[in-house]
Formats: C-alpha cells, structure tokens, sequence
C-alpha cells in the first residue's frame, strides 16, 4: 500500500512540478502524523529529487506538551542527519498584541518563521492534506466566500509547496504505520474549541455517516475544478477590463457604454479588479460594496458612494470614476521621440515605433494603439495634460480642445488629469479617445508612427 501512496505523492508532485533538482525544501515539522509522514517521504527520497532539506519547528508556547514535540522533532533530525532550526513565540500574546485569532496568529508567526529560512532557491513545504482541503472548503463557504475561495488550499503558491494534497488522512496513517514512523498527537486536535476542529470533529464525520461517505474526496477533486473556474475568469475579466476601463494620474475611468453589456457577475469582477488596480489590497471589499458602485448605473450625473481606504465612485456623465477621496488633479509634460518611455503618472510605458503602411488599418486600431501619419509632425511630440490654447482637428474642422471636452461629457474632474499626444498646441490624440483628422494615414503617408500605451 505504501508504494502506491509514494507514486500518488510523485505523480501529483510531478503534475504540479513542485520540486525541482537543486531546490532547498524547508519543510514545516509539527511532529503530528501530516508532517512526520511529509518529512519521512522527502528523507527517503532526497537523492531522487536532489535536493537539500531544512526542519522547521515553531514552539507556539500554549500547550505542556509543545516542549517534548519540539524535542522529539529535534531527534529525528539527529537520527536522519537533517538540519533542524527551532522558533519560540507566545501565540497568545502575539494574538492579544495583533488583535487577531490564536489561529491568524500561529499561521502568520509560522510562515515568517519559514521565510527567514529561505533563500532564492528555497522552497516552503507544508503537510497539508486533502483532509485540510475538505476543512477549509467547508469552511469558507459557511463563512460566504465566492469561486476563488473555494478553490481552497492550492497545490502551489509562490514558494510554498503542498505535496500532501492528493492524500487522505487515512492514508497518512497507514504510510505511518507500515513505515513505523512514530509522531506525536497534539491533544487540542481533539477538542472542538476551533471552527476548523468542529468541522473536522464534528461537521465531516456526520456528512460522512448520513450523506456522502467520499465528501473528503469530494471536495478535494472540485477544489481543482474551481480553481480552473477561477483562473479562466480572471483572465476573462482582466480581458474585458482592459477594454472598458482607463487609468489616469486621479485614478480608474469606467466606460459604460461598453460595462453596461456585460453580465453583472463580471461587472462585480471588473469593479473589484479596479479597487485592486488602484489601491493594491481588496481585503475589506464586501459584496454589498460591489453592488452600491453598480447601483451608480441607475443613478444620474455627480452621485457617488464612499468605499473602504478611503475611495469613491462616481457617476459622471457615462462614466464611473474610481479613485481616493479628495484626489487633487496633478499635470505631467514628457518630450517624447521614437523609442521607449516610463510614464509614472500614468504608471504605464510609451511605446513609439515606425512600422510599414501596408501593414496597418486604422479602421482596426485598439483604445491604446493608435497610427499616424509621421511627416506631419512639425514641432516633436510631447505625452502631458492640458494647456489653455490646445485644439484638436475634427471631421467639422478645428475645435478647442476645452469645448470637445464639454461636448464629449468628458467629467470636468478629468479634464485636467487627461493624458494627450500633443505637437505643440494641435492635439494628435486624446489617449483612449479621439484621434486628430489632420494627421490620419493617406495615399500620400510615406511614414507610419505607432503610438502605444502599455498599462504596468
């Protein structure tokens, strides 16, 4: 039996390639059975993988008992010639000092602890087991998380690897018993004092008795399947996003000509992925956050809802803007020429390039990528903001650029903040918009300029 639990190790080790030949495995050691059956398999098989193996025990200091775990860790690594590096914390306190749970607490304490051990060739691996996936899937949808949660603990993040993942606890137990490798209970396992015991004591082994004997591995197989779930929408969303959203120096512009036909589950995505654009952490975001900003649909020009960190949305004409409250319009002027330049008020890169005529269609060019006609350039180019005396070429003729702006309902909080490809006061491009009429490609065009924004 035993061999069979080896290959299904190396096979899911092998389909996620979670360890490669020179890695340094730093490998988290309780003591219980998880991680003495973890450590045990990585010992045996450390020639095969080749690579080097660290033992990391974290002493959380709550139980009598903690002081004989890290001790009979200790020996093991003695008897199997491995490196062995302990941590002392008081998990009590750091929960009371961080206001968070004893269990927020223990995780955070634990990984920095793994961290500190690392270098860049290291890998953290965990003992968590499909048993510990079935746990967390339940529950985090009894708490009401959404598909990326329930793609629970995946087999790989970062530098963290979890090649436990395929098994049951049952067959942790029998690994351990016919290799007689000895570990240790830790007694608080058995008290339903935590959500995750209660769920693990109590909730699983009654679905298992009266509605499905196999939830365990249930579970485990659509944690995969919701993670592929959430990977093809990320990818569907950021796609759409990129469609209908600008970002500006003041914050996120959303196009509602093209948000309002998309489905309100990728509208709820879309919006979020802005939040995080914009302010990196998503954490405090709440689904009734999400809906408030899409009620901004139905509402007219100027009302706005406040969000967590400190941002807003506000519907200006047919747009929602996402940004901080108070934001100031700040201006920014580059001289810009045929090459590559970082834009940092834009947090994006210009890219200008000469390409062949035969190979462009304007008709066809995207929101960012525009074409125009290089010799009617007459005074070099410049990407900024607004002046006073700016115009731009229009199908009517010259227009001010203050009066299309009006015009096109463009919100008077982003006129300022705007980026523009300019040649001298004759506006070539309103990025994300209008392209001038004078400088469009003809039958006389003998250079072509692509103008390319790249969002970072």
């Amino acid at each position: 039996m035993c061999r069979a639990i080896e290959n299904k190790v190396k096979n899911f080790i092998k389909e996620y390639n979670l360890i490669q030949s020179g890695d340094c495995l730093v490998v988290g050691v309780s003591g219980g059975a998880d991680s003495m059956m973890l450590l045990h398999f990585l010992y045996t098989h450390q020639s095969y993988y080749d690579v080097q193996i660290k033992v990391a025990h974290v002493h959380h200091g709550m139980r009598a008992e903690a002081e004989g775990d890290a001790l009979f860790v200790k020996q093991m690594c003695e008897a199997w010639n491995l490196s062995y590096y302990r941590h002392n914390c008081d998990i009590k306190e750091l929960a009371k000092t961080y206001n968070v749970s004893e269990e927020e607490a223990g995780r955070t304490e634990r990984y920095n602890f793994f961290i500190s051990l690392s270098n860049n060739s290291s890998k953290i691996v965990t003992a968590h087991t499909m048993n510990d996936q079935a746990e967390t899937l339940i529950m985090r949808f009894l708490r009401g998380t959404d598909i990326h949660g329930l793609g629970g603990i995946p087999p790989i993040r970062d530098t963290i690897i979890r090649p436990l993942l395929c098994l049951k606890r049952v067959e942790i137990e029998a690994y351990c018993k016919e290799y007689a490798i000895a570990y240790r209970d830790d007694h608080t396992n058995f008290m339903p004092i935590y959500t995750r015991n209660k769920i693990r004591l109590e909730c699983i082994p009654y679905i298992e008795e009266n509605i499905n004997e196999n939830v365990v591995s249930l579970l485990g197989g659509h944690s995969h399947l919701y993670r592929e779930h959430e990977q093809f929408l990320k990818e569907y969303t950021k796609n759409l996003f990129e469609k209908c959203t600008v970002q500006t120096n003041q914050g996120l512009i959303i196009s509602l000509k093209l948000f309002e036909k998309y489905h309100p589950y990728i509208q709820k995505r879309i919006i979020l992925l802005g939040i995080q654009v914009l302010n990196k952490t998503i954490k405090d975001i709440t689904l009734k956050h999400l809906e408030s900003v899409l009620g901004l649909i139905k509402l007219q020009s100027g009302k706005k809802v406040s969000l967590p960190y400190r941002i807003t949305a506000i519907r200006q004409y047919d747009e929602i803007i996402i940004n901080y409250e108070g934001m100031e319009a700040t201006g920014f002027r580059y001289d810009i020429k045929i090459g590559t330049i970082q834009i940092p008020e834009l947090k994006s890169k210009l890219l200008l390039k000469i390409v062949p005529k035969q190979t462009i269609n304007q008709k066809n060019e995207k929101m960012y990528t525009k074409y125009i006609d290089y010799g009617k350039i007459k005074d070099g180019l410049q990407i900024r903001t607004r002046l006073p005396q700016d115009y731009i070429m229009t199908a009517a003729g010259t227009k001010k650029l203050k009066k299309l702006l009006i015009d096109d309902k463009v919100p008077k909080i982003l006129r300022d903040s705007l980026p523009l490809i300019a040649d001298g006061n004759e506006i070539i491009w309103i990025v994300g918009s209008r392209l001038s009429t004078s400088y469009y490609i003809t039958e006389h065009t003998e250079e072509v300029l692509e103008i390319q924004i790249m969002l970072e």
